[in-house]
């Protein structure tokens, strides 16, 4: 990976440490103000960090909701178009509480004068294996 690839790709994995770690600022630094969202829970587009954060608050607050112990995010794509990058990737995400699901993810990033910022994020659920 180049610099550029590394950081985008560095930047997702502190994210879902981020997550993990219940650290919203460790996540949003990586996210610009104006993002769209398609979350993997939600049927609608979530339109910037006021939409994604109105999505995260239909998620349950009182502890009742899945309990993720870690996200393992693999085989990255990473390509870089001038001021523009596509990421792609897998995740696992593993619960202590319910079967571990894969998703697969695309990030669409673009380069500002302060770094790299996801600019549009989508999420898919890949079903269960049986």
């Amino acid at each position: 990976m180049d610099k550029d690839q590394q950081y985008i790709w560095n930047g997702v994995l502190t994210m879902y440490e981020g997550f993990i770690e219940k650290n919203r600022p460790k996540i949003d630094q990586f996210i610009h103000e104006d993002c769209t969202v398609w979350d993997s829970s939600e049927r609608d587009l979530a339109f910037g960090l006021a939409g994604l954060n109105e999505v995260r608050a239909r998620r349950p607050q009182d502890g009742s909701g899945p309990k993720v112990e870690r996200i393992d995010a693999t085989d990255p794509v990473i390509t870089i178009y001038g001021d523009m990058a596509v990421n792609r990737h897998y995740l696992k995400v593993i619960y202590s509480d319910a079967p571990s699901r894969e998703v697969r993810n695309t990030g669409v990033w673009k380069r500002f004068p302060q770094g790299w910022q996801l600019v549009h994020n989508h999420e898919d659920e890949l079903p269960l294996k049986n």
